[in-house]
């Protein structure tokens, strides 16, 4: 029963990470609390182009500079620098592969950023492969990136496991996905329902074991 996991927000902690390196740039930048929340509202949890966002960077703060694709450059990396796992989520990926799972990336985002955050953080040995939006020309929750992933995946009953409703969950279900949401305490609106929902990441993967386990 193969998995495909969400990565940014699911396996790493990126809102976390984002806003630890704004905490350093901002007054770098000689902004204080109020434009240290407006960095984190313009980021959209990442869904903001970057190159949006170094533009909105440079027009807010002067001290940042000009150089726009410089400052995309450092987004990118600075925040990778930055990111981990969850806790507890590498010891149930174990869990999960040595129950003979295939597991497989799949995010949307820009294919080196995603590469560096996945060896980064650990995964590059626990996971099968990875689907990135950056180097398919599609994301999620377009069918054609869960179609790649499984592909990577293999045949079989298939779990997506993310925290965005709509590109995780929706794009899952849409191509016949059960669907396993990391809420992070958020709550769940539309009509349907995952197939499972926690809280934590480490504790909707352990769900996840539990629930191929008595599927066999």
């Amino acid at each position: 029963m193969p998995v495909l996991l969400d990565l940014d927000d699911t396996l790493v902690d990126r809102s976390g990470a984002f806003a630890r390196w704004a905490a350093e740039a901002v007054p770098a930048w000689g902004g204080d609390a109020g434009d240290e929340e407006w960095l984190l509202r313009a980021d959209g949890r990442g869904r903001t182009p970057r190159e949006v966002l170094a533009q909105r960077i440079v027009d807010r703060f002067p001290a940042a500079g000009s150089d726009v694709d410089g400052l995309v450059a450092v987004l990118r990396r600075e925040v990778v620098a930055r990111n981990d796992c969850y806790p507890g989520v590498v010891a149930r990926l174990r869990e999960l592969a040595d129950l003979g799972e295939a597991l497989v990336i799949v995010t949307n985002g820009d294919a080196w950023q995603q590469r560096a955050t996945i060896e980064r953080a650990g995964l590059a040995d626990l996971v099968t492969g990875s689907a990135i939006s950056g180097a398919l020309g599609v994301k999620k929750p377009d069918a054609r990136i869960f179609a790649a992933a499984r592909e990577i995946a293999g045949p079989g009953r298939t779990w997506m496991v993310g925290d965005d409703i709509e590109a995780d969950m929706a794009g899952g279900r849409a191509v016949g996905l059960e669907t396993a949401w990391v809420s992070h305490g958020r709550p769940w609106t539309p009509a349907w329902s995952p197939t499972l929902q926690g809280r934590d990441p480490a504790d909707v993967l352990a769900a996840v074991a539990r629930a191929i386990r008595d599927a066999d």
